[in-house]
């Protein structure tokens, strides 16, 4: 515990201190330091300016059966993020004609000096259905001990969680699954289901889909999160930081962000809300997916 409580306050120096880029950023240019004044810039960008960026990207998939849902994932509101944020996206996805909104995961980071409460009561303001599954962050992989906690604080805000459940959509079948870093995907759940049953699988992670045996399992999409697509793409380095095991698995599934053709079906990966590890973006900002199936 008192390793957990030196990083958390680690982090909150580097948040915090992040602020002293300003000054830093006057003295080089006083010293017309063109170089430290160039990365100055960048990293206020980085730090200030993208994760404040909120953008609506359209994808069209064909599945053979029409809906269309708002997916968000990786908010992890705690000890970087606010509630601002998932105040904003709820704002915009009600001014959206979607069926319902789907949230891949990890809601927290780190939010032990945060009323969880207050981080998502705007989850009540939604004006369509939600449903969502928990990530690893929100299971002790890492984290503290809040997934019941925050269920129970999710269901109490209109909120379905599918923690290895599934419900029928008008004419989808939407399963969640849970969190596979906490060793609680209950893939067998999807053998139960036939092609023509329009399947809609919702995890956090992605390499969930590895593990599908391609005989028996027919999800028509699976829809996750986690990767951040890099969080920081620093070119030709980022994909490096994607703790994933389909960097290294044989066939090179190389899960980013977008839309992927795998085994006998399709994964759509969405960038995410939110930061870890360093509170910054760059090249690519916070993001609500609205998916279109057709």
């Amino acid at each position: 515990m008192e390793t957990t409580t030196s990083l958390i306050y680690l982090k909150l120096f580097i948040f915090y201190g992040s602020w002293l880029v300003f000054p830093l950023l006057y003295w080089f240019a006083s010293k017309r330091w063109k170089i430290l004044i160039v990365l100055s810039l960048l990293f206020i960008y980085a730090r200030f300016v993208e994760p404040q960026i909120l953008l609506v990207n359209y994808t069209k998939i064909h599945t053979g059966f029409h809906a269309k849902y708002a997916l968000i994932s990786d908010m992890h509101l705690g000890i970087y993020n606010n509630e601002s944020i998932l105040e904003r996206a709820v704002d915009k996805i009600n001014s959206l004609d979607v069926d319902a909104l789907l949230i891949a995961g990890d809601f927290t980071y780190e939010p032990q000096f945060d009323d969880m409460r207050k981080l998502f009561a705007s989850l009540a303001k939604v004006k369509v259905p939600v449903y969502a599954v928990l990530g690893n962050h929100d299971c002790e992989k890492p984290g503290p001990k809040i997934a019941k906690e925050l269920t129970k604080i999710l269901e109490g805000f209109g909120v379905s969680v599918l923690d290895n459940k599934s419900l029928k959509l008008n004419n989808v079948n939407i399963l969640g699954l849970g969190s596979r870093c906490a060793y609680n995907d209950k893939r067998i759940l999807i053998s139960k289901y036939k092609k023509e049953d329009n399947l809609l699988v919702l995890a956090h992670h992605p390499d969930v889909t590895l593990d599908y045996n391609i005989s028996k399992d027919y999800p028509d999409l699976t829809v996750v999160g986690h990767t951040h697509g890099g969080q920081i793409r620093i070119p030709f380095l980022y994909q490096s930081m994607i703790s994933i095991r389909g960097n290294v698995a044989k066939g090179d599934i190389l899960w980013n962000q977008g839309l992927y053709a795998f085994k006998n079906s399709q994964v759509f990966v969405t960038s995410g809300m939110g930061e870890i590890g360093l509170p910054m973006r760059f090249l690519i900002p916070p993001v609500i997916d609205i998916l279109e199936l057709y």
